[in-house]
């Protein structure tokens, strides 16, 4: 497909600043960003502070990090001058850009309003314990988590194969003598 010089691609780019980083810094960081693309001829779009949150897992030994989404138009060129541009902060410790329209005429995307401060969130204790109730009760189980049961009986009262079960080999399969020639 063939895109004339009228029209750019949008992209969305979600990058994670290390959760030590103070907000100010922060929102200074994030208009840097909002430079790099009009700098190298883009169509800046929006730009979501989704504030601190936690990683699904480790990276660059943070658990947790502040969460930016950015909205923007540009030539292929500006994806690789903007992951350059987060690859060299050291604040940056993960980072995804994406491809959403492959054509789009820039007069028809108007830009929208920035939410670049942090939302306050309350953190949740993730210490709790979620084995046991409010009251530190276990549930009823007796502080198993299962019913254990003889499961001997459970069958049909019919016997299993071999003399009292438990693996090892008896009955079933056939013996050392049969079916040899």
């Amino acid at each position: 497909m063939s895109m004339s010089a009228a029209h750019l691609r949008e992209y969305e780019t979600i990058y994670v600043i290390k959760p030590d980083v103070e907000d100010a810094a922060a929102i200074t960081f994030i208009q840097k960003m909002k430079g790099v693309v009009e700098r190298e001829g883009g169509k800046h779009l929006k730009i979501t502070n989704w504030g601190r949150r936690k990683l699904a897992w480790e990276r660059k030994k943070q658990q947790k990090g502040m969460f930016v989404h950015h909205r923007y138009l540009g030539k292929p060129g500006l994806v690789a001058e903007y992951e350059r541009t987060l690859a060299i902060d050291e604040n940056v410790i993960l980072r995804l850009t994406k491809l959403l329209d492959p054509a789009v005429d820039p007069t028809a995307r108007q830009p929208e309003e920035d939410v670049v401060n942090p939302p306050i969130v309350k953190e949740k204790d993730e210490r709790r314990e979620r084995r046991f109730d409010d009251d530190g009760g276990d549930y009823g189980y007796g502080g198993y988590d299962r019913d254990f049961r003889d499961f001997r009986g459970d069958f049909d009262n019919e016997p299993r194969g071999g003399s009292g079960g438990g693996g090892g080999g008896g009955g079933g399969g056939r013996d050392d003598d049969e079916g040899r020639d």
